[in-house]
């Protein structure tokens, strides 16, 4: 389980803070077996270790401090939540219709289908963000005229394209390339018939193959998928 990116809004950052730990607190609630909690500055670029440290003492604060790891199901018995799950479910099963009548889930994507009703759902979700039909704080409500606090976002450290290049190099240099050339080749054999590739992509890795060249295989064998254009 993860909490919801979606979200997470660049205006007033730390509000994000609060969004993710009830997100997080709902997913314990719910039976979550495993958790990822989204950090409160990825409304502007991957995580600073400040904001990631902070998502797992979210976590930590939730399983330590309030104990409700000790009740197997805390929400057992609620009228409420039941309802939701019926409700859930109602809706799956009307969605899983509608994509059978569509011929499959293949053929959905293939005639955009999905794609539409995705866009179609952003689409009127926004429109009641904008309307402030949907209250987002700090967004559309309870806006403040004060200047939000900066905070630190992260940036790659000067010189870590470089060093990373010098890490393919090095690689490639040291294996052994006869291996590594056969064991894309055996991938690339496995990507055009009906074998299981995942014996083979293992092969490549354990062989020094970096995820550039593995790509490639799967570039020539598959070509490169366009989602359908949805107005």
């Amino acid at each position: 389980m993860q909490t919801s990116g979606l979200t997470l809004t660049r205006q007033e950052p730390l509000n994000n803070i609060v969004r993710a730990a009830y997100q997080a607190l709902a997913s314990v609630l719910g039976g979550a077996q495993s958790l990822h909690v989204s950090s409160y500055d990825e409304a502007y670029a991957v995580p600073t270790e400040e904001a990631a440290l902070l998502s797992l003492r979210t976590q930590q604060i939730i399983q330590s401090e309030t104990a409700v790891t000790e009740v197997v199901d805390p929400l057992g018995g609620s009228y409420y939540v039941e309802a939701l799950t019926d409700e859930i479910e109602k809706r799956i099963v009307d969605e899983l219709s509608e994509i059978e009548a569509q011929g499959g889930y293949v053929k959905a994507i293939e005639r955009g289908w999905l794609h539409r009703k995705v866009a179609t759902y952003f689409q009127a979700e926004q429109a009641k963000i904008e309307s402030g039909e949907i209250p987002i704080v700090g967004l559309n409500c309870y806006k403040s005229d004060r200047k939000a606090a900066a905070i630190d976002v992260f940036s790659y450290p000067e010189g870590a394209e470089e060093r990373q290049l010098e890490k393919i190099e090095k690689l490639k240099d040291e294996r052994n390339t006869s291996q590594a050339q056969k064991a894309l080749k055996d991938l690339k054999k496995a990507c055009t018939s009906d074998t299981n590739i995942i014996p083979y992509s293992l092969e490549c890795a354990r062989a020094g193959c970096t995820e550039g060249e593995v790509f490639k295989v799967f570039k020539s064998a598959y070509g490169l998928w366009s989602p359908p254009e949805v107005f």
